[in-house]
């Protein structure tokens, strides 16, 4: 048994009206316990068209790896004479054969645990980092990474993952891309460029393999249980096992394992973040997702941009109310997704909130004048802060004593009080982009006997 891969091509993708395609092969079992994929020599052909003076000579000096590849090429298409071939005789030439540049996939972004690393050495990461082949990326809790191309295709790795960058070249004979991303564990989100002829970008896992031709797919894969997932966001997908396939397309998703491949389910919707735009001022970052039928937890991110290629924060869990730490101040955006009962992950909707950290803290300290009480406070966040103070009767809500606007100071003396209970309040506000933003402090309690 072993992997295998079926591609649509030319007259197939024209007749799917031009719908970005990926093949998605599912392994049906290894030839052997603790076989491992080889990961140097690209699988699969080119396919060349003769033009006037080629001969295989000329065309292993220029293209081919050395002379051990002229006679692989001369037995494959049957030529007799190497050195007289036909203009416009199209011969196919396997792409292990084949020289090549490399294609530097860049560091987009990254942010928390990121570990990366080449044939057991350690790399650094650091933004622009060129990424060629063999470099493993592993992340953390809450880390993630980002990996780009020239051609905007874009690969975003989250939480608790690690890929293998397998190939990343371009072929000298006729400039094509062969680009092979593997998923070992966790999950890869790809934004995929528009190709054609033998350009190939693929994204795969140890039990799967996904070609495309220009589209928006997620694959996951689960060691433990060896479940490979596809997700279609855009265009659509066709996966494999054996003789079977079936079709998903955008908004659809399939499960598969190296036995089976499952029926075709209908991504959930993007949940409901509950007021997800609000400013966000106290000391967690709060979000509520409206509960989602059919899902069984949620994934939620934070970004600093709209495409999500900055990741800054991420959790994935069951619990509808979350909290995130540590977020400074500035405009981010957010979206959720729902995790069917299998696994596959849903639809999202980005929204877009300021995060601006401000509030007050006080309390009645002692006063320097007899006849009076010191209400003092604390504003909590950065930039230019001002207060207000209010004070009332316990018994007269609706009636304020004391309301100040605009107090620059961090204390107010207030005299001749009447034996009652009283409370009061503080708020601290700011004008930031054009806007006041104010937080009100929880009301205390100040009881005067005499």
């Amino acid at each position: 048994m072993r992997y295998y891969l079926r591609e649509y091509t030319g007259e197939i993708a024209m007749q799917t009206t031009q719908r970005a395609l990926c093949a998605l092969g599912v392994a049906l079992g290894m030839a052997s316990a603790g076989a491992s994929p080889a990961y140097a020599a690209p699988d699969g052909s080119i396919s060349y068209s003769v033009k006037r003076g080629d001969t295989l000579y000329d065309l292993s000096r220029e293209y081919l790896t050395g002379p051990a590849a002229i006679r692989q090429v001369q037995r494959l298409n049957r030529i007799r004479n190497p050195r007289t071939l036909r203009i416009g005789r199209v011969l196919t030439i396997p792409r292990a054969l084949l020289k090549h540049e490399d294609v530097n996939l860049e560091l987009q972004s990254f942010s928390g645990p990121v570990a990366l690393s080449m044939r057991g050495r350690t790399i650094t990461p650091q933004l622009g980092l060129k990424m060629r082949e063999g470099l493993e990326i592993s992340t953390g809790n809450r880390g993630f990474v980002a990996i780009g191309g020239a051609d905007n295709s874009r690969v975003s790795i989250p939480s608790n993952s690690r890929a293998r960058i397998v190939d990343a070249r371009r072929y000298l004979i006729n400039g094509k891309i062969d680009i092979q991303l593997r998923v070992l564990k966790g999950r890869g989100e790809v934004v995929a460029p528009k190709i054609d002829g033998d350009a190939r970008y693929r994204v795969g896992t140890p039990v799967a393999v996904t070609a495309v031709r220009g589209t928006e797919f997620r694959v996951a894969y689960e060691p433990d249980s060896e479940v490979s997932l596809a997700e279609v966001v855009e265009g659509a997908v066709e996966v494999a096992v054996g003789e079977a396939t079936t079709s998903p397309e955008a908004g659809f998703g399939v499960a598969a394992t190296p036995g089976a491949v499952g029926s075709v389910e209908r991504l959930l919707e993007p949940p409901v973040v509950i007021d997800a735009g609000r400013i966000q001022t106290e000391e967690l970052v709060n979000l509520e997702i409206a509960p989602l039928d059919g899902a069984s937890g949620y994934r939620t991110q934070i970004a600093r941009d709209a495409g999500f290629v900055e990741v800054v924060e991420e959790t994935l869990g069951s619990d509808t109310q979350i909290s995130f730490a540590e977020l400074e101040d500035g405009r981010y955006f957010v979206r959720a997704r729902g995790v069917s009962q299998v696994g596959l992950e849903g639809l999202s909707k980005a929204s877009t909130f300021r995060r601006k950290r401000l509030s007050a803290e006080g309390g009645v300290e002692e006063s320097p004048l007899a006849d009076a009480f010191k209400f003092a406070w604390r504003s909590v966040g950065s930039g230019q802060s001002y207060s207000a103070f209010q004070l009332w009767r316990d018994d007269a809500q609706d009636t304020l004593l004391v309301d100040e606007v605009g107090l620059e100071n961090s204390a107010i003396l207030v005299s001749n009080l009447s034996p009652a209970k009283y409370k009061w309040r503080v708020a601290t506000f700011q004008i930031d982009e054009g806007e006041v933003i104010k937080v009100w402090g929880p009301a205390q309690e100040l009881e005067v006997t005499e």
